[in-house]
C-alpha cells in the first residue's frame, strides 16, 4: 500500500520559523486580552445605547398606576397602558374615531383585581377628553339603553357588568369580568378614589342645554351631545339630540348652538340640501310657526329644520308631516327669544 509519509525530518531553519510564528501568535493573543480588559468607555456607552434602542420599550421602566394608592382590597394585575391619538386604535379598533372626533387627548387603562378573589377583576379606562363637554359627548354617545344611575361623578350609570361616568374632562369606563355585586362595588370604589384624587377645572353640567328640550314625551336618559357627522352630515357637529315617543311613534329633536345667527342660517340651508340631495327628500315650507321652518319629506319619514337666533333646531325622522310640525312648535316654544 502506498504511503504519503516522506520520512524527512524538518530542518533547523524550519523549526526556528515555526517557533517564531508561535511566538507572534501568543503576542497577538496577549494584546487582544489587554485591550478587552481596558475597553474604551465611549465604546461601552455606544454599545449600550444601541442595545437599548434595539430593545425599544423593554428598556423603558413600567408606567405608573392609574392612581397613587389603591383602595383597600384592590391591587393591579399588571402595568398601566397609555395611548395617544396616534395609538388609540391599537386598543379600541373600530371605535377610536368616536373619541378622536370629540377632542380625545389621551387614555390610560389598567386591569385591577380583588386581593381576596383573583377571579373578581375589572379593567378601568380613563379618557382625557380635554373639556367636560367632550367627555359628556362620548359618555352620552356610548350610553347603553338599559341603565341605572351610578351616583358617581358628574354623570354616571351602571349597566350589566359596566360602570361609566364623567368627571370634569375625564370619561371613565370600568368593565368587569362579571356582573356580581362585589366586583362592581370594587370598580365603583376605584372610581370614587380617582375622583377624590383628581381635581378638575370645570365639572360637566349640561343642564342649561338639556332644559331647552320639552319634557313631555322625552325618553328618559336619551339626551346626547354628538360631536361630529350628526345624521350622517359632515358639516353638522356639536349638536344635542333627545329622543321622544308619541303613542307608537318615535322622533328625535335636535339643537345646535352656532357662533352667530348667520352661521346658524347657513348651516340650516346646508342641512336641508343634504336631506334633499343626499337623502332623496322633498322640501316644503312649513305653514305653521316658527316662521321660515322647512319640512323635508323623505318618503315616510319627515325632517324639520328651523333657526332661532344662533340656534339651529329641528326634528329628525318624525312619523308624519303633522307630527314634524308639532315637534318643531314644541321645541321652538322652549327657546329664549333671540336678541336683535
Amino acid at each position: 500500500m502506498a504511503s504519503f509519509s516522506t520520512g524527512r525530518r524538518p530542518s533547523a531553519r524550519e523549526t526556528a520559523a515555526a517557533s517564531g510564528v508561535l511566538v507572534a501568535l501568543l503576542a497577538i493573543a496577549a494584546w487582544l486580552w489587554s485591550v478587552q480588559a481596558h475597553f474604551s468607555p465611549a465604546v461601552t456607552v455606544a454599545a449600550s445605547a444601541a442595545l437599548a434602542a434595539e430593545s425599544g420599550r423593554k428598556s423603558v421602566a413600567a408606567p405608573a398606576n392609574l392612581i397613587a394608592t389603591w383602595p383597600a382590597g384592590l391591587r393591579a394585575m399588571g402595568p398601566m397602558e397609555s395611548f395617544s391619538p396616534d395609538t388609540l386604535s391599537d386598543k379600541i379598533d373600530g371605535k377610536a374615531e368616536l373619541y378622536l372626533s370629540a377632542g380625545f387627548v389621551a387614555m390610560r387603562c389598567q386591569r385591577i383585581t380583588s386581593a381576596a378573589a383573583s377571579d373578581a377583576w375589572f379593567e378601568a379606562s380613563i379618557y382625557d377628553m380635554g373639556q367636560p363637554e367632550n367627555a359628556f359627548s362620548v359618555y352620552s354617545s356610548q350610553k347603553r339603553t338599559a341603565t341605572q344611575e351610578a351616583g358617581i361623578g358628574d354623570y354616571g350609570y351602571r349597566a350589566g357588568n359596566q360602570i361609566c361616568l364623567v368627571h370634569g374632562q375625564y370619561y371613565l369606563e370600568l368593565v368587569a369580568a362579571d356582573d356580581r355585586e362585589p366586583t362592581l362595588q370594587s370598580a365603583a370604589e376605584l372610581a370614587r378614589t380617582f375622583i377624590a384624587a383628581t381635581a378638575v377645572a370645570r365639572h360637566a353640567n349640561m343642564a342649561k342645554d338639556e332644559a331647552l328640550f320639552p319634557s313631555d314625551g322625552m325618553i328618559a336618559g336619551s339626551v346626547m351631545l354628538l360631536s361630529a357627522d350628526v345624521f350622517g352630515f359632515d358639516q353638522l357637529n356639536n349638536t344635542y339630540t333627545a329622543r321622544y315617543r308619541e303613542g307608537k311613534d318615535d322622533a328625535t329633536l335636535f339643537l345646535s348652538r352656532r357662533a352667530s345667527p348667520a352661521e346658524a342660517a347657513q348651516l340650516a340651508t346646508a342641512l336641508c340640501d343634504f336631506f334633499v340631495k343626499d337623502c332623496g327628500g322633498k322640501e316644503t315650507v312649513a305653514p305653521t310657526t316658527p316662521r321660515g321652518a322647512v319640512i323635508i319629506d323623505s318618503g315616510g319619514a319627515f325632517d324639520g329644520v328651523f333657526v332661532s337666533g344662533a340656534l339651529l333646531g329641528g326634528v329628525h325622522q318624525a312619523a308624519s308631516r303633522d307630527a314634524a310640525e308639532r315637534w318643531i312648535q314644541r321645541l321652538h316654544a322652549r327657546l329664549p327669544t333671540p336678541t336683535p
